[in-house]
């Protein structure tokens, strides 16, 4: 099972969405449980074979061996806080970007821990952190007849967490997942972010990221 911390906001919903489609069992959380209701309603009223429904936060990551964390970085800390004692021996993937709008243009907010993700791991300190899906277009994650194509870094600095991430993004059509390396290049990815998203308000476009020359290193060992 599959809980989402904050799903009812654009990137938690569409997330949630995705997975739900791909099979997989999924809780929406909120602090509000008719907002995480509501939510469960609108995916299956677009896919009414989801397996998905709505909770409490503490409630929704309860059972889940694998918990999202969609907030927005101002709601990072204190849900993160107030939940980690329920969050201990889980992988959690962290998509938070730290990011402000001003006169509509993103601005990155400075961590003191480096980035999001690894402010999420020391305040999980008991729990298995990866940091993924930043770089996908809320939108068109809620666009079930949308295939997106791109790639999604996945970092982190505990293998089981990786590959669970990995494996997840993979669930997605058009998607790869790509080896990030340790927890500490989340903060790149976060930049990169905050890039594209100033990139979608210049050209009034849904950007995404597509790393090149892998496919062809690998098409080379494998000939090898």
């Amino acid at each position: 099972m599959i809980a989402f911390i904050g799903g009812t906001g654009p990137e938690g919903l569409g997330l949630a969405f995705r997975l739900a489609v791909a099979g997989e069992e999924v809780v929406i959380g909120s602090r509000r449980l008719e907002r995480a209701e509501a939510a469960a309603a609108w995916v299956r009223e677009r896919w009414p074979s989801a397996r998905v429904r709505g909770a409490l936060n503490r409630e929704a990551v309860a059972d889940a061996a694998i918990v999202f964390v969609t907030v927005p970085y101002d709601g990072q800390r204190p849900i993160l806080s107030e939940l980690a004692d329920a969050l201990e021996g889980k992988v959690v993937v962290d998509t938070v970007v730290p990011v402000t709008f001003e006169k509509g243009r993103a601005r990155a907010i400075p961590v003191e821990d480096g980035s999001a993700a690894q402010e999420a791991q020391r305040l999980l300190p008991r729990s298995r952190l990866a940091a993924a899906f930043h770089t996908l277009s809320a939108h068109k994650l809620q666009e079930g007849d949308t295939t997106i194509e791109g790639d999604v870094l996945v970092c982190s600095d505990d293998p089981e967490a990786k590959a669970t991430a990995m494996t997840l993004v993979e669930k997605i059509p058009g998607l790869r997942a790509v080896d990030g390396g340790g927890l500490a290049n989340a903060r790149y990815v976060e930049l990169i972010t905050v890039l594209l998203l100033n990139l979608n308000r210049i050209h009034k476009a849904e950007t995404g990221v597509r790393i090149v020359g892998l496919e062809s290193r690998r098409a080379a060992r494998s000939s090898s």
